[in-house]
């Protein structure tokens, strides 16, 4: 690891013991006294950056608290670790690699270097950039068209994980700043279903294929780019005219042309932009064909302004440091292992899902950067949908469950007009469910109908969703996750658990394609008993 981010093991220790034991003595603590008996709470605990307003003060954390974060911020140098995160140091220590998806969105007016004395990553960054506009330009202009010469109507982006979560949430949020012509769809599962289901809407010689896979290797995104690739020599797109029709999306630019791309069509980007922070670099396409270079440069400049609030702040002032705090603090002060994340905005449906990537895929882990198990508390399971949908389905559970979640409560104040008061009276909803788990309401003598309440929670309200709120708001999720990560001692970088899995079920399809090996094959009897009734004859 960096020389500086060393810290002392037995300060760290000595840090997170505090911290946990001033978090279980908070476990009676009332929100609402806090609110009484420290008069600057909540001008303590909200903040605003970026056109977003964050409220942090409905958790039960008292201000004597502060002592023990600082002391914990300071052993875990976080300090350190985010200026060698923006120095491009190699801070994904188990694959020795730099995390710089903050450079993808850098102004480019200052070098942004890969290390002390590496090279000036910004000309490269801004050629990708410039090739990935002047392609939009033209499929939204229509001087880029299939065989045939017919219009590009549909951009088919085919990719799973990293290459599919940011850019399908990025093209539902800013839906309504997307060019009129153009629909934009995703397909990852590798069931034949799903592109069954897809490809009965699209004509394809009107149909443009983003192949999105940093390794070129991803078997669910080779296959389905195969399917694709079938369906439109199927339908007479002749293979000279393949390139109008498919380009690709990789670190591995050699892959792509093996599969036959064009130079033209291949949009690289470099190893150290992880798949899960991936939205901002040439993963980003689809999102630039739907709502055009502008709103993209847009959108990063609206990370690029968390990215300055995240480096520049002090801890206490700083939303993603507070918000991983938050979520560490919570693990010993409510018991909790999870956190919800309810949008109040349709057009951020996938928010919860794209979160879950982000943040469990980075720090669902159980050893620390020295290799040891963590002494806890885990990184919490994040989950929810959007309200007010939620509200009839899992948050009886949030006011009645015995145990307490935290939950993320997103708005988005309505600029449309609405007859019929609906943007006003989702807010509505959404800053009484807020206020009924603060609150809650007693019923001594029916305890079926006794709210507990003092259940904590925390609101982001963007004062508008554009490109450049909805850049910040993926950027502070982003900040908060790595922030954690540090806190915590692991490496938020790398994704070792999704492996196993892989290695299994190649060795699995072999069995399923050859019965006879599957019966001789080593396996536990489950297994075994599946593989036996998967490939048995149909009665």
């Amino acid at each position: 690891m960096p020389n500086d981010c060393r810290p002392d093991p037995l300060a760290y220790k000595a840090a997170l013991n505090a911290v946990r034991a001033a978090a279980r003595q908070a476990r009676e603590l009332r929100i609402l006294d806090l609110f009484e008996q420290e008069p600057d709470r909540l001008e303590r605990l909200s903040f605003e950056t970026a056109g977003l307003y964050v409220d942090l003060s409905r958790h039960r954390l008292p201000a004597r608290a502060w002592s023990s974060f600082e002391r914990l911020v300071g052993a875990a140098d976080l300090v350190g670790w985010r200026r060698a995160m923006f120095a491009g140091d190699p801070i994904n220590l188990t694959e020795e690699r730099a995390v710089l998806h903050v450079a993808l969105r850098a102004s480019g007016e200052q070098p942004f270097r890969l290390g002390a004395v590496g090279e000036d990553l910004m000309p490269e960054i801004g050629d990708t950039l410039a090739r990935m506009a002047a392609f939009s330009d033209r499929v939204r202009d229509g001087s880029w068209r299939g065989a045939e010469g017919h219009l590009i109507t549909d951009v088919v982006n085919v990719g799973i994980g990293g290459s599919q979560l940011g850019p399908f949430l990025a093209c539902d949020a800013l839906a309504r700043f997307g060019h009129p012509r153009l629909r934009v769809h995703f397909l990852s599962n590798i069931d034949p279903d799903a592109w069954d289901r897809l490809a009965e809407r699209l004509d394809p010689k009107r149909t443009l294929a983003i192949v999105a896979s940093k390794s070129w290797r991803t078997i669910e995104t080779a296959r389905n780019a195969q399917a694709v690739r079938r369906w439109l020599l199927a339908a007479g797109v002749g293979r000279d005219q393949l390139r109008h029709h498919l380009v690709g999306v990789t670190a591995n630019p050699t892959g792509a042309r093996e599969f036959g791309l064009a130079n033209e069509g291949i949009f690289p980007f470099r190893d150290w932009v992880g798949g899960r922070f991936s939205l901002w670099s040439a993963i980003g396409l689809p999102v630039m064909l739907q709502i055009g270079p502008e709103a993209f440069a847009q959108m990063l400049a609206g990370a690029r302004e968390m990215d300055s609030h995240f480096l520049e702040t002090q801890w206490d002032r700083n939303i993603p440091v507070m918000m991983a705090l938050l979520s560490l603090w919570n693990a010993d002060a409510l018991g909790s292992q999870t956190e919800a994340v309810i949008p109040y905005s349709q057009a951020l449906a996938r928010l919860p899902a794209y979160l879950q990537q982000l943040q469990m895929e980075s720090n669902g882990k159980r050893v620390d950067v020295d290799g040891n198990v963590i002494p806890g508390p885990p990184a919490p399971v994040i989950w929810g949908e959007p309200g007010t949908d939620a509200q009839h389905s899992f948050f009886q559970s949030l006011h009645q469950g015995l145990q307490p979640q935290p939950v993320d409560f997103v708005l988005v104040r309505p600029t449309q007009e609405d007859p019929e008061g609906r943007g006003r009276g989702l807010l509505a909803n959404a800053l009484a469910q807020a206020e009924a788990l603060l609150r809650g309401r007693p019923d001594p003598e029916n305890p079926h109908r006794h709210y507990p309440g003092n259940r904590p929670s925390t609101t982001i309200l963007l004062d508008r969703l554009d490109p450049r709120r909805f850049g910040a708001l993926v950027a502070l999720y982003e900040h908060k996750t790595a922030s954690l990560g540090w806190l915590i001692r692991i490496n938020s970088f790398d994704q070792w658990g999704v492996e196993l899995g892989k290695e299994i079920a190649a060795e699995h399809e072999k069995l399923l394609a050859n019965p006879d090996r599957a019966s001789a094959a080593r396996l536990d009897p489950s297994t075994a008993e599946l593989l036996r009734r998967l490939t048995a004859t149909a009665p």
